[in-house]
């Protein structure tokens, strides 16, 4: 049976979701973030739902404590009060699977659970057998240090699209500012960091009906969209993007998403980051190289997954 872990600081919310969960799960309850980390040392959790606004330690906080513990546990925040700057948050530092916001709806919630529950054990899976296939086979997916990853920036202000791509290839080309210490993976976070070295080949477009078709013939590592665009906004766009691409990094880059497109960004385009305008430069190649490092490593599993499976 499922471990689930709930942490909110009001116990009735806390009563009302375990009489919706217990039989499905084994569930355990905390009103107070630090008891429940303390209880993370020595309890296994696959999933853990928060509260964001807590006294003492707001939900994002709390996750990324919990996610140094038990980075392989799916993480889903529940609140009613996350302002604009808490879901950047859970969106850049928390990583989190979805958002549901109080009241929930029982039907709502008991899905995105099992959806949750189900994705974490494809992506557990995946890693277990492409470990596998590295120590016993000594199979390996070969990085090629020279590589150009492929980044798409769609924006319908020409000058956006010069300025990110100025900023890309420029930096990309000074070897000091490209490389990077980062953990490629939340699970492999008691390894050493490796250094990688990010060259970018930066293609851009002003219509989204556009870039989705010409994603339809070329791959991207990488996708960067505006949120306010005529044609289509940059969430539909992203969503329809992750249909075509489903490997691609998808990063929103906006001046005027607001708090319901941040939660629509995280639960249906399923965004990797969130860049808002203006950027800080450096700011955005190490959230591009973060993205790319991460869905490489996802993508790297899943290819020796499969060869382990054939």
């Amino acid at each position: 049976m499922y471990q689930i872990l709930l942490v909110d600081d009001e116990q009735n919310v806390l009563n009302a979701l375990r009489r919706e969960l217990q039989g499905d799960y084994a569930i355990e309850a905390f009103s107070d973030p630090h008891e429940a980390l303390q209880r993370c040392q020595n309890t296994r959790f696959d999933l853990v739902l928060v509260d964001y606004k807590m006294p003492g330690m707001n939900g994002v906080e709390f996750l990324r404590q919990f996610g140094k513990l038990q980075p392989d546990a799916a993480s889903l925040m529940l609140s009613g009060e996350a302002d604009f700057s808490a879901l950047v948050g859970t969106i850049n530092e928390a990583h989190i699977y979805r958002f549901m916001g109080k009241p929930w709806d029982k039907t709502e919630l008991a899905a995105t659970l099992a959806e949750a529950l189900t994705h974490r054990e494809q992506v557990l899976e995946n890693h277990r057998l492409a470990e596998a296939c590295r120590k016993e086979k000594h199979w390996q997916i070969a990085h090629d240090p020279n590589k150009l990853y492929q980044v798409l920036v769609v924006d319908d202000e020409p000058n956006i699209l010069s300025a990110v791509a100025r900023d890309l290839t420029t930096l990309s080309t000074h070897g000091g500012h490209a490389y990077l210490q980062m953990v490629l993976h939340k699970a492999d976070q008691g390894s050493p960091a490796q250094r990688r070295d990010f060259r970018f080949n930066v293609f851009t477009s002003t219509s989204p009906l556009q870039a989705l078709e010409r994603a339809k013939h070329v791959t991207y590592d990488v996708v960067i969209s505006d949120y306010l665009m005529p044609e289509m906004d940059g969430l539909r766009f992203l969503a329809a993007f992750r249909e075509i691409q489903p490997d691609a990094a998808r990063i929103l880059l906006s001046g005027h998403a607001d708090k319901d497109a941040l939660v629509k960004a995280i639960n249906s385009s399923e965004i990797y980051s969130y860049i808002s305008k203006p950027w800080h430069e450096y700011k955005l190649i190490n959230t591009i190289s973060q993205a790319i490092d991460y869905h490489e490593l996802l993508r790297e599993n899943r290819q020796l997954a499969k060869h382990a499976g054939g």
